[in-house]
């Protein structure tokens, strides 16, 4: 169970063509177009039907109240480098209540800035964090989703956006796994007590187990405890046993730790400079991490590798781009 790559969010965002449905007049299994958000009547004349059939749950809905409507959107979010639409088709989304009418308007006002797979901006990360705590499910499941995928700089200061309990239900229900990872993302930045033990426990278990989402709990065990964390994290990658993914989680919380606590790179820098003595694969990773920091303590090292022709070639260019020419120092 995986979160959507492309969120409800991105296919209202990029859709040519978005349209509230219910049922056809002389079918009342099929859907058509009774409302245009964005687009024509030409437009969708052009368009293939809507394909989709309207199921009991849906059908007992409009009988209740003939005023529903369902938003579809017709457009495509796989698009390939130059922006250009690789498949498109009808996409449904949910259907409409007062409070998701409001989101669709807003988010269409303010998302028209974004550029397509724009899921990075801090302004993007701010508006769907008003969503995380809103009694829709719907909306605060879309919400859970930008989150998750947004980088974690924007993430961070999200600090108290959610309350603890409400992250914890999350931990509850099997139908809410997929969710975890962005919950536990959360939990670490909240302030009180229940939080932080809840995080110190997980923390200490998945670094003795390699357990699941275990650059989350890392990261998580960063926001709570600084330096006492990333001690503990030096400490586990002593112990034999681990997988290079396993590596690799850990190192990408210390750089996500390092990004948004600078006072920590000092001692973050510290356990890279050791694992690229033992681990050369996880060299990429420490060298991307050490470019966006500016920093220059380990192109020694980085220097070294490609010396000694132990790495790939791929490897060798990445290092050599990165350290760049006159960034060695004796």
């Amino acid at each position: 169970m995986t979160l959507p790559e492309a969120s409800s969010a991105d296919h209202i965002i990029s859709a040519d063509t978005i349209v509230l449905a219910g049922p056809t007049p002389d079918n009342p299994f099929r859907f058509s177009p009774v409302h245009i958000l964005r687009g024509t009547e030409q437009k969708i004349s052009t368009l293939p039907e809507i394909p989709f059939l309207i199921d009991s749950k849906t059908r007992a809905a409009f009988r209740s109240n003939p005023e529903k409507t369902v938003l579809f959107t017709y457009g495509a979010t796989d698009k390939d480098g130059a922006g250009r639409s690789i498949s498109r088709s009808w996409k449904r989304l949910f259907m409409m209540t007062p409070d998701r009418s409001r989101f669709v308007e807003d988010l269409t006002a303010v998302g028209g800035s974004w550029a397509y797979g724009d899921n990075d901006g801090s302004e993007r990360v701010m508006f769907f964090a008003g969503y995380l705590s809103h009694e829709d499910h719907v909306l605060r499941n879309i919400a859970m989703v930008e989150i998750y995928r947004a980088p974690y700089e924007f993430v961070h200061p999200l600090r108290n956006t959610v309350p603890t309990e409400q992250l914890l239900q999350e931990f509850r229900s099997l139908n809410r796994i997929s969710y975890i990872p962005v919950a536990v993302r959360l939990l670490g930045l909240q302030s009180d007590e229940q939080a932080a033990s809840v995080v110190r426990s997980r923390f200490e278990q998945v670094l003795k187990s390699n357990g699941q989402n275990l650059y989350e709990w890392a990261l998580a065990g960063i926001e709570i405890d600084g330096t006492l964390a990333i001690a503990a994290i030096e400490r586990a990658l002593q112990r034999p046993g681990w997988q290079l993914p396993e590596k690799q989680s850990l190192i990408r919380a210390l750089t996500e730790g390092g990004t948004v606590l600078p006072e920590l790179r000092a001692q973050i820098i510290g356990i890279f400079a050791s694992e690229l003595e033992k681990d050369r694969n996880l060299a990429p990773r420490i060298a991307v991490a050490m470019r966006n920091w500016g920093e220059t303590a380990l192109n020694h090292q980085f220097q070294a590798l490609i010396v000694r022709g132990e790495i790939d070639p791929a490897t060798q260019f990445v290092l050599g781009t990165i350290i760049g020419a006159g960034q060695v120092t004796d």
